[in-house]
């Protein structure tokens, strides 16, 4: 059917004809047969509508709003890009905005075991709790080597070693642990165990001759088998100690559903080959420790001491996710949470936790190729304003804390865009977790430091020691008041509380066995003997004895 086209003049002129009696228009049989080829000089806007060809205003609107149409699409599709672009990243991944539907429980986030000491764990004392820790084969060995050097520095000076035994050795370890309770760890020796207005426990338990003898000989490896270990190791001259203390710190405690990975700097300013320099550390110089901590409690799992690269060794590469993997080698398959910092976090290493059954929640450094360009920092985003990206279990959130900063964090524990709506900041509940859970490592840090039993030394070994032997009694409080949750009556200084009573336990065996063994004591050791709590009888019984001897038999 061939569609009639009309001229402006032709519709006007039909416009002023008069109806037929049927109202209808009256059209020439010229005007019908327009070709569909001639098209309308001009058609007036206010005709719009009168008749429904082609060339009619109706028909240059349905036309005109496909061409917006079109248009719309193009820009829509344009701006959908656009977005697509945005929320990929350098490396290719993409991260949606929206999050995955799941229905069921992730099985890294079902914790099968719970937190504490493992069963059949029982301390009755916290000399029990310590000995856990610092376990025969420890005491042995360091005993063994001590008593090589004593002998080889004497015989080198003409003079004879009196060997140290486990019982002396035990009481040694006992007052480096009572003044770091007290915080006497910058207190000069001779002041402790000489001046009378300090604790009497020091004098009562040795001379202060002894216990610098004990602390110049103290070793921790055979001196004569160093060199070839040196070879391949530089922590030889403390490495088995070290790892049968870590040993026992996996064994004997069962961390929650959250640990943190971070470091810890031991003051140290002498000779190491290991030494670092730290700026944002208070010490600055020292020697550097990577521990995996529980979240909850203060206790050390696991730890690794930063030694560079090893003879022989090639450069290391991500270091931070070899030391992840190594420290939680022992908690792997169990579901857990790892807390680490952007020294740590990476795309890479949350994909190889992942199929170890572990999860990470961490904070990513801005350099990072795996963060799309919309999470990074921007001028443009509100403040208290929050950016989601979702990748498989992944999960990326960026937050603007101040104008134009941001944080970036990774969590594969969390799959969905919850923010905490209730305060003013809302903040995302991966970042509420987050802040929950990464002072693990900072918080046994700051303990350990309250009441170090660190004293000044030029050797690097005992600065390992003193920590080792201030984390292994933090370990030991934490392990015994799980299984005694009213010690000490829950007091703000239990834990000095518990130091002060394991050094006590530490010394007296030592200190009975010296008011027995050697009566010819001076009367203010006695004295001092006394006042820590030994039997009186005893040392007035001694006391007799000794007078007796010197007096001689009486008359018959």
């Amino acid at each position: 059917m061939a569609v009639c086209r009309l001229t402006a003049e032709q519709v006007l002129e039909m416009l002023q004809q008069e109806p037929d009696e049927d109202g209808e228009a009256i059209f020439t049989d010229s005007e019908s047969d327009i070709s569909d080829d001639d098209d309308p000089e001009y058609l007036p806007q206010d005709q719009a509508g009168v008749v429904g060809v082609s060339g009619d205003p109706a028909f240059l609107h349905e036309e005109q709003s496909s061409q917006d149409s079109e248009d719309s699409s193009d820009e829509s599709s344009e701006e959908e890009t656009q977005i697509k672009s945005s929320r990929l990243s350098k490396k290719g991944s993409y991260w949606d905005e929206n999050p995955p539907t799941r229905v069921r429980t992730h099985s890294h986030n079902i914790l099968r075991s719970f937190p504490g000491p493992p069963p059949g764990s029982t301390a009755v004392s916290p000399k029990d709790a310590w000995d856990m820790f610092m376990s025969h084969n420890i005491i042995e060995e360091v005993l063994k080597c001590t008593n090589l050097e004593g002998r080889r520095t004497a015989t080198a000076k003409g003079k004879e070693w009196r060997n140290v035994d486990k019982e002396e050795f035990m009481a040694f370890i006992g007052l480096t642990l009572i003044a770091g309770g007290e915080k006497s760890w910058d207190v000069a020796l001779r002041e402790l165990f000489v001046d009378p207005l300090q604790n009497p426990i020091y004098k009562a338990t040795m001379g202060l001759k002894r216990y610098e003898d004990i602390h110049r000989a103290i070793r921790f490896d055979d001196k004569r088998t160093r060199a070839l270990r040196l070879e391949t190791d530089h922590m030889a001259a403390f490495r088995y100690v070290w790892d049968c203390f870590l040993a026992n710190c996996r064994r004997l405690f069962i961390p929650s559903d959250c640990v943190t990975i971070d470091e810890q700097l031991v003051p140290y300013r002498g000779r190491c080959r290991f030494l670092q320099y730290m700026p944002s550390k208070p010490a600055k110089y020292g020697i550097k420790i990577f521990w995996m901590c529980d979240a909850r409690v203060p206790y050390a799992f696991n730890g690794t001491v930063y030694t560079g690269r090893q003879p022989g060794e090639e450069v290391q590469r991500n270091l931070g996710e070899n030391v992840v993997q190594q420290l939680c080698s022992g908690i792997r398959q169990t579901g857990r949470n790892i807390t680490m910092d952007n020294f740590f976090t990476s795309v890479a290493l949350a994909e190889k936790l992942l199929e170890k059954n572990l999860t990470i929640v961490g904070t990513l450094r801005q350099n990072k190729p795996d963060i799309p360009p919309i999470m990074k920092p921007s001028k443009s985003r509100d403040i208290y304003s929050s950016e989601f990206g979702f990748n498989g279990n992944m999960t990326m959130v960026s937050y603007v804390q101040k104008k134009g900063k941001a944080v970036v964090l990774l969590s594969t524990m969390h799959d969905d865009k919850a923010v905490d709506d209730s305060s003013q900041k809302k903040k995302p509940e991966v970042i509420q977790y987050y802040n929950k859970t990464k002072g693990g490592v900072d918080t046994m840090d700051q303990m350990v430091g309250n009441y170090s039993c660190q004293r000044r030394t030029r050797r690097w070994p005992m600065v390992l020691w003193y920590n080792m032997l201030d984390v292994a009694t933090l370990n030991a409080y934490t392990s015994f008041t799980t299984q005694h949750p009213g010690y000490m009556g829950g007091v703000n200084n239990a834990r000095r509380l518990f130091i002060k009573e394991l050094g006590k336990e530490l010394v007296m065996p030592h200190m009975k066995r010296r008011m027995e063994s050697t009566p010819t004591l001076q009367k203010h050791i006695f004295e001092a003997m006394g006042r820590c709590g030994l039997e009186k009888q005893s040392i007035a019984t001694t006391q007799l004895q000794e007078s007796t001897r010197q007096e001689g038999p009486g008359p018959k």
